[in-house]
């Protein structure tokens, strides 16, 4: 059986770094791309702390799951992340290279104010209840 090459294109990643940062992404080309924070780095850990949670990969899972239900109910997408988080790396990852890019920078976003923190964070315990 002759090698078939895989019509998909190399994606184009358009969000700049220092956008996102200290979150930065991963490709997996051509299908899939990550987002990924280092938990060790501390970033936000004051705000979760004074939010009664610890800043860990949990939490930051648990306030990304509020970003991308607000996310869904504007793009009506459903299922379209996924979480790949351990005790030191928070991780969510989609085949919707675009969709992720926009959620990076919503969830980058959302960690400039404490407030939208948490909100988010409500978002997701109130979307789990």
């Amino acid at each position: 059986m002759p090698w078939i090459p895989d019509p998909r294109p190399p994606f184009k990643i358009w969000v700049k770094p220092e956008q996102i940062a200290p979150f930065f992404l991963i490709p997996h080309h051509p299908y899939a791309l990550s987002l990924l924070l280092k938990i060790n780095n501390g970033f936000r850990t004051e705000v979760f702390r004074r939010l009664g949670l610890t800043g860990s990969s949990g939490d930051w899972e648990r306030l990304v799951r509020g970003v991308i239900q607000e996310f869904e109910e504007n793009n009506s997408g459903v299922d379209l992340f996924h979480f790949d988080s351990d005790e030191d790396v928070f991780c969510v990852y989609s085949q919707y290279i675009d969709d992720l890019m926009l959620l990076s920078k919503m969830i980058r976003a959302a960690c400039d104010n404490e407030k939208t923190m948490g909100m988010y964070l409500n978002m997701s315990e109130v979307a789990k209840a």
